[in-house]
């Protein structure tokens, strides 16, 4: 057996396809949106016996002057790390990383694997994901949730917002919702052009839904198909517009699309524990979770700690969310594309 730099499409997601069929991130798609928006380098590894893939994994090289040289599997989305047939095909793609790092001069890599995997690598599971399973009608579903929620359901309903479907026509009314949420939350915003490549690239598995109140957009949700699971990554809503619980019927419209159209699960992504996003999502009865990452640390360099609560940070994210709209829009992206 031996590790390779994959550089053909057609093997490597037939392998994906057989071996991690669930598995939406590993595919090759994700390396082409990645280095087309970001430039930055990727390194997909395989593992190879008798002339077949035995194992995966995608790794992409990003350089930063703040924080140094990092491989992430796979940036910018919750799930990534090592898909293998054996203990040997991990344990090599595992060598052949640790390698990669060095060759490079890496200060970390970083596998976000999801599930436990049985490895030497620290790990930490900091976040979780919340996956709701869905029954086959919505009356089912209706039932599962508390009264509260039932009762603001209804009270959304009765402001009148219009939900609408939509796709690459559909992401500036995303983004401009979304960029302004990041902001008011002090993080910096990942370009328009990242959700644009997306779709161009994926058109038949992407939608978007936003909520209108009239003529203004004041919620929207990026949504991700893949088999019998719709992946909600990133969603945002207008503060005053919460007043009518546009969040809440949001999240009912998606929910209820799902299961007309034979979904068996919602993904609605990672957050952290005790947070106002995780409050929000356990009211819709989700299953939670908990992600396992996993690190491999150049000497001398220590685990990152990139929490919106860490002290380091917390002067820079006041300045961030005082900042013009424009301004703001316009740094985000140079700086996110650098963060792993």
């Amino acid at each position: 057996m031996r590790i390779e730099r994959a550089t053909e499409r057609e093997s490597w997601d037939g392998y994906v396809q057989t071996a991690a069929p669930d598995s939406l991130r590993h595919h090759w798609v994700w390396r082409d949106v990645i280095q087309e928006t970001c430039g930055h380098q990727p390194h997909y590894l395989a593992a190879i016996e008798g002339g077949s893939i035995r194992g995966v994994l995608p790794l992409v090289s990003i350089r930063s002057r703040l924080f140094g040289t990092s491989l992430v599997s796979i940036p910018f989305f919750s799930y990534g790390g090592i898909v293998a047939d054996s203990d040997e095909a991990r344990d090599r793609l595992l060598a052949g990383a640790a390698d990669l790092g060095r060759e490079l001069g890496a200060r970390l890599i970083e596998l976000r694997q999801g599930d436990a995997f049985p490895m030497s690598w620290r790990s930490a599971s900091s976040k979780v994901t919340m996956e709701i399973d869905l029954p086959p009608t919505t009356d089912e579903y209706w039932k599962r949730l508390s009264s509260g929620m039932r009762n603001k359901i209804r009270q959304a309903q009765k402001h009148d917002l219009r939900a609408q479907w939509g796709g690459l026509e559909a992401v500036p009314i995303f983004y401009k919702i979304f960029a302004t949420n990041m902001r008011n939350l002090g993080t910096p915003v990942y370009s328009r052009e990242f959700f644009e490549n997306q779709v161009r690239h994926l058109p038949d598995r992407i939608r978007i839904l936003s909520l209108w109140d009239r003529e203004t957009p004041v919620a929207a949700s990026f949504l991700v198909a893949h088999r019998g699971t719709l992946e909600l990554p990133w969603s945002a809503s207008i503060p005053q517009s919460r007043k009518k619980y546009s969040q809440v019927l949001m999240y009912w419209n998606f929910i209820e699309r799902a299961i007309e159209e034979g979904f068996s699960k919602i993904d609605l992504g990672r957050c952290t524990p005790g947070s106002g996003t995780h409050e929000f999502k356990r009211h819709w009865n989700p299953v939670e979770r908990r992600l396992h990452w996993y690190y491999w640390l150049a000497p001398g360099a220590s685990m990152p700690n990139l929490r919106t609560d860490n002290a380091r940070f917390r002067l820079a994210i006041e300045i961030w969310k005082r900042l013009p709209l424009a301004v703001a829009n316009c740094l985000g992206p140079r700086l996110v594309r650098s963060i792993p």
